[in-house]
């Protein structure tokens, strides 16, 4: 069960669905652990190996900074954090390149 199918299956069920509170209860319980099981599934796929998660990295900049990325994004049609990554990444092989 997806998280969609979860969520609206919760927001559907009145108290006429369960005999008892006891079956309301198991299956709340049930459905909130798929809820739960299909939330974290989603999300951006690992960029480090399947079933990894990727380091984070947050950052401040200035707002000019931040301008330029989102032009840059916008006319490349990606998203700011792939452009940054690649930034990055370029000027971390370049500035690790042995002399």
């Amino acid at each position: 069960m997806s998280a969609e199918e979860a969520s609206a299956m919760l927001e559907t069920m009145t108290a006429a669905d369960f005999p008892t509170v006891s079956a309301a209860d198991d299956v709340f319980e049930d459905t909130l652990a798929d809820y739960i099981a299909a939330a974290r599934k989603a999300g951006r796929p690992s960029l480090t190996a399947p079933g990894r998660r990727s380091p984070v990295l947050n950052l401040v900049l200035p707002e000019q900074t931040k301008t330029m990325l989102d032009t840059l994004a916008q006319q490349r049609g990606r998203k700011p954090s792939d452009v940054a990554r690649e930034a990055l990444n370029d000027y971390l092989l370049r500035e690790l390149q042995p002399a």
